[in-house]
């Protein structure tokens, strides 16, 4: 028995199982359902087996290091990024400021498509 609450994804409403670090992630199809703000689909992976998190658009294998994404997903505002000991974690943007802002967050919820300016920004 768990004394920790029923969890249910904010996307779709599936059930899954709870996490404290994690209390509102979406689930993984509803993470595959990402998009930028003109509706452009997005993908995501860790940049190796020791961390790191990078984003693409689901037609390229353009690949952006960074630490999180701001996208969509069904419309709604999240924030996306590597979960604790790997793997890829989102979770609905809070209608409030960040606070601590995440560190070297790439804002995807615009209509224009992403260009990186630097390409040393992709170190893999």
């Amino acid at each position: 028995m768990s004394d920790l609450p029923d969890h249910f994804c904010p996307g779709c409403g599936f059930a899954q199982k709870p996490f404290p670090r994690y209390p509102w992630h979406f689930c993984k199809d509803c993470v595959k359902r990402a998009t930028d703000g003109a509706g452009r689909p997005l993908k995501f992976t860790n940049t190796s087996v020791g961390g790191g998190f990078a984003f693409a658009y689901a037609d390229a294998d353009d690949w952006v290091s960074c630490g999180h994404a701001l996208c969509r997903i069904a419309g709604r505002p999240v924030l996306v990024g590597e979960a604790r000991f790997g793997g890829i974690v989102a979770e609905p943007l809070p209608d409030r400021p960040l606070g601590d802002t995440p560190y070297d967050t790439i804002n995807l919820r615009g209509k224009d498509r992403y260009v990186p300016d630097d390409p040393k920004r992709r170190p893999f």
